[in-house]
């Protein structure tokens, strides 16, 4: 059974979980934000594909907030920050280096995090629903650490 596991782990393809086409973002990374629930100001520092929808890092108050784009609103004021460029994009697809053989996986999320990008992509596959409970298919990397793959 152990082995069957292993094999399923490494063998999954990469697709995309939002389907055909990305849905596209309530606002850019780095944008400034106001919370629906008040009138305090904050700025998104990330997103991820979470439950079917994109899920927001919103910087606020000295503390992260994760939103659903109904529980804010953008300004189209992006913020001057002195992080570069994101190597990756949303929907890139990468090759990771999880076992023998690099595994293909596709960029779900982005965040900036002190000055740095950080990506998110499934490090185990979503068949696996039973195990999926007790840890997070969703693993955070740096750029170093992907291979972009030309499909």
């Amino acid at each position: 059974m152990i082995n069957q596991i292993v094999t399923l782990e490494s063998c999954w393809h990469s697709s995309v979980p939002w389907g055909k086409d990305m849905p596209p973002l309530a606002v850019q990374i780095l944008e400034k934000v106001f919370l629906s629930s008040s009138d305090i100001s904050g700025y998104c520092c990330g997103v991820q594909w979470e439950r079917q929808e994109w899920i927001y890092a919103i910087v606020c108050c000295r503390e992260i907030l994760y939103l659903s784009q109904k529980e804010f609103s953008g300004t189209n004021l992006v913020e001057k920050a002195p992080v570069a460029t994101p190597a990756f994009k949303l929907g890139d697809v990468v090759e990771v280096d999880f076992s023998e053989e690099p595994s293909r996986r596709i960029i779900q999320g982005i965040f900036s995090l002190k000055n740095n990008w950080l990506y998110a992509v499934e490090w185990r596959s979503p068949i696996l629903e039973e195990m999926a409970l007790a840890q997070s298919r969703i693993i955070w990397l740096a750029d170093v650490d992907l291979v972009k793959v030309n499909v």
